[in-house]
């Protein structure tokens, strides 16, 4: 039954940067009906300048653009830049120390304002400081809380938030359900009950999908004009931030292999991030920088996925994730990285081809089979866009994420509810060695 009013939602995230889970909240504004919930976001951090997601939630009047203290521009501007790489160093200097310091203090001050005006129902915290943040407005004001779990353990120590896992392992009690696509038995080593858990897969706009598809000869052409190439250029897609866990590095290696037989590839990649000079520097120093496309964050990534013949799937954590998904989507036929995460579709939607994770050479012989199949992979491209119609509608998961929200909102207003779980009383005394920490 719908609710008396819409429930009032409050997503706390890091920053909007252009990562899955800030998609993930453009995606709840843009989808969900406006009876059902009224959403307000809410920054930890300050955000990085030029947010791709910002604006749109601006326009669309959830989002307020924090200000920044002096000290904290100050702090942040001698910084440059640098925050990832401080965050995961042993020791970090007093200037980080002091930038983070001064951002909680002002990310806590905006959560508190925005608990006073908003008077949220439900909270949904995103990321990693935002959770922090969530779970001190949980046990201060009883809000029921909701966490997207961001990624799978081993990449949040990559990411330099080791930290993160232990914090499930203490914290699960005050969070009423956790959504993960690929963390499900991480989260229950951790202790967190299966009952708190939903799983979650469907995240393709299969609307939008098929309206890039019915113009995909139009996007071909202006894309390859737009880089540059000969209509006759064959592309291989990776899209995903520059670091080494989404192994860009690999894939150049593999392209080096891969333009001797197939002169006409070229590799574009879509995704910003730290490790671009070092792809640039790699890519002249092998010779192939001709070939190589980094063309930065698209906000609309979906005509790129048209104009290309191979999508290469190479982090080297993940499995399938959001931009795979797309890939599947668009009928590509896609060359993965092997890495035993248990979001893969290859071996059940047979759209691809797993190679050994980290492996150049055997992913440069893939994709050299597929561009030298007479159809260009293209049967095999298909089963994965049956899949994605079949299974992986992100409608499927706004239902689900609204579902949770008029359940735990009904609760907040006492109405007869359980929630996804009931909450304990009283914390775990689970000790954090029962989580499987890389």
């Amino acid at each position: 039954m719908p609710a008396a009013r819409p429930v009032r939602v409050l997503h706390i995230i890091d920053g909007l940067g252009g990562g899955g889970s800030q998609r993930w909240i453009w995606d709840l504004v843009r989808l969900t009906p406006p009876e059902m919930a009224r959403y307000l976001v809410l920054t930890v951090q300050l955000d990085e300048a030029g947010s791709p997601y910002a604006d749109r939630l601006l326009h669309h009047g959830v989002y307020e653009p924090p200000g920044a203290s002096p000290v904290l521009r100050f702090l942040g501007s001698a910084l440059d830049g640098t925050v990832v790489r401080l965050r995961r160093s042993a020791s970090p200097p007093s200037v980080y120390l002091g930038w983070l310091f001064q951002a909680y203090v002002a990310g806590f001050r905006r959560l508190a304002a925005a608990l006073r005006r908003f008077r949220p129902d439900v909270i949904h915290a995103h990321t990693f400081h935002a959770f922090v943040a969530a779970l001190v407005a949980r046990r201060l004001r009883g809000v029921p809380l909701v966490h997207s779990v961001p990624c799978l353990f081993p990449q949040m120590v990559d990411a330099g938030f080791s930290w993160m896992p232990g914090l499930y392992a203490r914290a699960h009690p005050w969070v009423e359900c956790f959504f993960t696509g690929a963390s499900v038995d991480e989260l229950i080593a951790c202790g967190v009950p299966r009952t708190k858990i939903q799983p979650i897969e469907a995240s393709v706009d299969l609307e939008a999908v098929g309206a890039v598809e019915a113009a995909r000869d139009r996007h071909a052409a202006e894309i390859r004009r737009a880089l540059g190439l000969s209509p006759e250029a064959r592309i291989a897609l990776s899209v995903g931030r520059l670091h080494p866990s989404k192994g860009h590095a690999f894939a150049l290696e593999a392209l080096c292999h891969l333009v001797a037989r197939h002169p006409a590839l070229h590799w574009v990649v879509l995704g910003e991030g730290d490790d671009r000079q070092i792809l640039e520097d790699r890519s002249s120093a092998l010779g192939i920088q001709g070939h190589v496309h980094l063309i930065g964050f698209q906000e609309d990534p979906l005509p790129y996925y048209a104009a290309a013949d191979v999508y290469l799937r190479t982090p080297v954590f993940e499995a399938e994730n959001l931009c795979s998904y797309h890939a599947m989507a668009m009928g590509l036929p896609v060359v993965a990285f092997d890495t035993g995460a248990p979001t893969e579709l290859i071996r059940k939607a047979g759209h691809g081809t797993l190679v050994p994770n980290r492996d150049p050479a055997a992913l440069a012989a893939a994709v050299g089979r597929i561009l030298s199949s007479p159809d260009l992979g293209r049967a095999k491209g298909r089963l994965g866009a049956e899949y994605c119609r079949e299974h992986l509608d992100i409608r499927q998961t706004i239902a689900a994420f609204c579902a949770a929200y008029l359940e735990l909102g009904g609760r907040r207003r006492g109405k007869n509810s359980t929630g996804c779980s009931p909450t304990p009383n009283r914390p775990s005394d689970r000790r954090d060695k029962a989580c499987n920490v890389p």
